[in-house]
């Protein structure tokens, strides 16, 4: 009987909470039976808790865990260089796998693998030009200086990377947008695989929702979610009375500090809830009729196609994946004033609410589990077949 290939899937940390875990999470499932899957990550993995977040079964025994300790002192800070025993453990195992994954960015192998590209943190300059939205103190640690480039460097050096090795990878793209950016900046051409949105939700009828918005984000700067709080203020200057939860995980604890003294501000309306999973969260999304994102240049946004999923009207900035999720100008604003003005023009419009609402549970159909589970065997299997190399 010929053995099943073995496939390592590898992710710098399986918290729960973040997208990109997802695409991990789901690979593995949907390569259980067609391979020797084997998950590899930084820091302790809790699959039971993981399967209750994404709504996989990985805690069956379907996939081998192998879980690489945090350098000492790095477990939350400088991400340069705490992964890089993660990217050195690819290069130095990679001769005993029939495939080599990474689901978070480019990773080189020292052989022909497979990337799943999460967004452009992998390219110093461009994350800067896509999210210039660090400020104060830590400000310093990211603008361009020899320092910063020798700490780069660094880690580079420790995983065994280089700065083009990569390139030999198949690449997948998470969204249109993240794929013409590879093309035009890397000229790298990727595949389009949207990340797996589990969204086993039953929405509640229009009636019988809050007159609420739900805003679904990590906690960290880049997500700009204190840009919905004033996006909300207006909105309720111009006399609708909303009001706000605010999910999602604690990353940065100066961030979320500034979003919870935001919310406390704004007790009588605006509630911090953090990382909120299962009958909760289903409960607080399919019951509010809105939703809302102020990430700009989101690669692609699973929480915005949750949200969408459970029948949110779900509004975004232009730019980015998410702009693909939610497909109608009625839902994209250009600032945070055109945002107040065109939820107002909504939230004024029973008959358009209703529209919408339908209009993105319909979308949100072309990102569920299933069609990432369907995409993933054919293009692994593609490439251990020699029939889907870059």
């Amino acid at each position: 009987m010929t053995s099943l290939p073995r496939a390592a899937i590898l992710h710098p940390e399986l918290r729960g909470g973040a997208g990109s875990e997802a695409t991990a999470l789901w690979l593995a499932q949907a390569l259980a039976g067609v391979c020797r899957v084997t998950l590899v990550s930084m820091g302790p993995v809790d699959l039971p808790k993981l399967d209750g977040i994404y709504g996989t079964s990985l805690s069956s025994g379907v996939a081998e865990v192998i879980s690489i300790p945090f350098p000492r002192g790095l477990a939350r800070r400088f991400d340069a260089l705490r992964s890089y025993r993660l990217g050195r453990w690819g290069r130095e195992k990679a001769g005993a796998f029939d495939v080599m994954i990474s689901t978070y960015n480019v990773m080189e192998f020292g052989r022909p693998g497979i990337q799943f590209i999460a967004d452009f943190s992998f390219h110093d300059g461009l994350r800067r030009e896509l999210h210039p939205s660090v400020r104060g103190i830590r400000s310093a640690l990211y603008r361009k200086s020899p320092l910063r480039t020798l700490y780069l460097g660094l880690g580079r050096r420790l995983g065994g990377q280089s700065r083009s090795g990569w390139r030999v990878n198949l690449t997948l793209a998470n969204s249109c947008w993240t794929r013409d950016i590879l093309d035009r900046r890397f000229g790298v051409k990727a595949e389009v695989v949207y990340p797996p949105v589990h969204a086993d939700f039953e929405p509640a009828g229009w009636e019988q929702r809050e007159d609420g918005f739900v805003v679904m984000a990590r906690m960290a700067p880049e997500k700009q979610v204190e840009r919905t709080i004033a996006i909300l203020d207006e909105v309720r200057r111009a006399g609708h009375d909303v009001h706000l939860h605010v999910l999602g995980r604690e990353d940065n604890r100066d961030y979320t500090e500034m979003i919870r003294g935001l919310c406390r501000e704004r007790a009588g309306w605006a509630r911090f809830e953090g990382l909120v999973v299962g009958g909760r969260k289903k409960a607080l999304l399919t019951g509010h009729r809105y939703g809302l994102s102020a990430c700009r240049n989101e690669a692609f946004g699973i929480g915005v196609a949750e949200m969408a999923a459970a029948g949110c009207v779900t509004w975004v900035p232009r730019g980015g994946g998410q702009v693909e999720i939610v497909a109608s100008e009625d839902l994209i604003y250009d600032s945070d004033e055109d945002a107040a003005r065109k939820i107002c023009r909504i939230l004024e419009d029973g008959k358009r609410q209703a529209e919408l609402a339908r209009h993105l549970r319909a979308r949100a159909a072309l990102f569920g589990s299933g069609r990432f589970v369907e995409e993933a065997r054919r293009i692994v299997s593609g490439f251990l077949n020699g029939g889907a190399r870059p």
